[in-house]
């Protein structure tokens, strides 16, 4: 923690080694009243700590922690905006990292390094929400990947500004990193000090190499795949010859407690054997999905993406078409005996490009 208080209840916010030299006096945390030293080692910035456990609005902190919060105040000082470092709300026993306030309203800055419940996530978050603060999630190092994945996946933010979106900050370039997630792919927007970049990714579309990974969860007889070739074998199916278009055009949304090939091929189970389909079973199936996933968004939503993308590749496919109270099939996904033959037919002109 870099705020500490003295005993005459003025804040003191330690910046730098130099100011830690110059320190005398006794300090207490703001948050508990609990008698706090400091720290001025060559490794870590110089900051105070408790002398005895921490308190519930203080924990821990790692140099990319102690680092990232600088970054961050002083990243948004240089925008323009007015910042606070770890603001402390007694109410609801949080301290924010960083609170930034544009165009004069506040905006509370959690930089999370560490790993978290989606419990704790959520009672952080609800709590800064019941003083009509809103929040912004930003990851360190140990949640950076390649492309979105179950680790990032309760991080998962919406707003209008960005959509579908994660924060990244990486303290040892000095680069603050959001990801948008939205139809086309993956946009990139690094922002630096000096000013900023950005590009598109599109998601791989790489049915041949999925397909072959679920005769390998197979092989390894993982469970949620061995369940769901239970389910196949009882409607005459094999898991490992499911139709190429569960694997094609993906929204890579993180977040769905189950991974969306497997939703789409439960759908296919639950809808394919019937001419029809109302819009109220269909949205039925979708819900028994839902879970505690997301707690920072609406896990709900986050389906109704997958959802969406689902009836329109079929549609795209000249496979399904809407009715007045539903849907109908024009025609049935191929299923495969095994993966030899699924390979064999092969996965292109599966489905036109939405």
């Amino acid at each position: 923690m870099f705020v500490a208080q003295t005993a005459t209840g003025q804040l003191v916010t330690l910046r730098n080694h130099a100011q830690a030299r110059q320190l005398t006096g006794a300090f207490v945390c703001p948050a508990c009243g609990a008698p706090v030293g400091v720290r001025n080692g060559p490794v870590m910035p110089a900051h105070f700590y408790h002398r005895g456990p921490a308190c519930a609005a203080s924990e821990p902190e790692s140099a990319e922690h102690l680092n990232g919060k600088l970054w961050l105040l002083d990243y948004g000082v240089r925008r323009g905006w007015a910042g606070t470092l770890e603001q402390v709300y007694p109410t609801i026993k949080q301290r924010a990292d960083v609170v930034w306030w544009p165009a004069g309203r506040p905006l509370v800055v959690e930089f999370q390094c560490s790993p978290i419940s989606v419990t704790r996530l959520a009672t952080r978050t609800a709590g800064y929400h019941r003083l009509g603060l809103p929040v912004v999630w930003v990851l360190g190092r140990r949640y950076f990947a390649a492309l979105p994945q179950a680790k990032q996946a309760k991080f998962l933010q919406h707003s209008r500004a960005h959509g579908w979106h994660l924060w990244f900050l990486d303290v040892a370039v000095g680069r603050l990193v959001l990801w948008q997630l939205d139809t086309l792919g993956l946009a990139i927007h690094w922002y630096w000090a000096s000013g900023s970049r950005a590009l598109h990714r599109p998601f791989p579309d790489a049915p041949r190499r999925q397909a072959q990974a679920v005769q390998r969860a197979l092989m390894h007889r993982d469970r949620r795949a061995m369940l769901l070739q239970q389910a196949c074998a009882a409607a005459g199916r094999n898991l490992a010859g499911c139709p190429w278009i569960v694997h094609t055009q993906l929204t890579h949304l993180p977040g769905v407690a189950v991974p969306e090939w497997q939703l789409r091929t439960r759908w296919l189970l639950a809808f394919q054997a019937h001419p029809t389909l109302t819009t109220a079973a269909e949205s039925a199936f979708w819900r028994q999905f839902e879970g505690q996933l997301t707690p920072l968004v609406d896990s709900a939503a986050v389906l109704a993406v997958v959802q969406a993308r689902w009836l329109a590749v079929l549609a795209a496919a000249g496979l399904l078409s809407r009715t007045t109270t539903g849907w109908r099939w024009r025609q049935a996904p191929q299923w495969y005996p095994t993966l030899d033959a699924k390979l064999e037919a092969g996965a292109e002109g599966v489905v036109r490009q939405l």
